[in-house]
């Protein structure tokens, strides 16, 4: 049976921010697979995201995978789909409700587009997505990085961060549901990302589980929240490990 890897990006990613994995993935692993990459519709709510993205996993016993909001819209599609696929990998994701705070944010950043447009996403909120030293450690890797997501930025357009940060922002959490499938479940978390909080994650993790071996945890060192191009390797080795698992 063709073994099957689908792909979903987080807010404002398309295909571009798993070319490194898919390469190296190409480069070590030799077996029949494919690799699809699914596009998060432009509109609808998060149950009609949801439902048309389940719709498109026709594959049984595949692998799916979801980054940042990809990761929490992935979470939602294994609830549907339960064991139907072989594997939930979630990546810098933490699938709960938004705190108040972010909540807040996110309806200032949208009034602020409305009213006075939107012209790219700035410097800074790109260095707050990477590891805090990845300038010192990695200055090549660094602006590689920023030109990937400066691109899929401009990409997508601002239809498409509306959208998407307007049908996340009110959400369930979902890990208590998680929880209660036998479907295997990663989470694989930077560990200098700003975006997850990590002592959360474990904690809520630890109360939810219960004796239940289906969840972990893998953190990633020296990673922030760009998983997929900070540590391509770290992902890619995590994918050939589900592959043949």
């Amino acid at each position: 049976m063709l073994k099957t890897i689908y792909f979903i990006p987080g807010t404002m990613c398309d295909q571009h921010l798993w070319l490194p994995v898919w390469n190296l993935l190409r480069e070590k692993f030799h077996e029949d697979y494919q690799l699809i990459s699914l596009v998060i519709p432009s509109t609808g709510c998060m149950d009609e995201v949801v439902s048309t993205l389940s719709d498109q996993i026709i594959e049984n016993k595949a692998i799916l995978v979801g980054f940042s909001l990809g990761g929490y819209i992935a979470s939602a599609i294994a609830l549907t789909l339960g064991n139907k696929l072989k594997h939930l990998l979630i990546v810098s994701n933490f699938p709960k409700d938004l705190p108040l705070a972010e909540i807040k944010q996110r309806k200032r950043t949208i009034d602020w587009i409305n009213q006075r447009g939107y012209s790219g996403i700035p410097n800074k909120r790109i260095d707050d997505l990477l590891h805090p030293n990845i300038k010192q450690f990695n200055a090549q890797g660094y602006q590689d990085i920023k030109q990937v997501i400066v691109a899929m930025d401009k990409e997508l357009g601002v239809d498409a961060l509306l959208h998407q940060l307007s049908v996340s922002m009110h959400r369930p959490n979902l890990l208590p549901l998680l929880a209660q499938l036998t479907l295997p479940i990663t989470f694989l978390v930077g560990d200098e990302d700003n975006l997850v909080d990590l002592v959360s994650l474990k904690q809520d993790l630890k109360q939810e589980q219960q004796g239940l071996d289906h969840i972990m945890l893998q953190e990633v060192a020296n990673t922030g929240h760009m998983l997929p191009l900070e540590s391509p390797q770290a992902l890619t080795t995590m994918l050939i490990h589900l592959l043949t698992s």
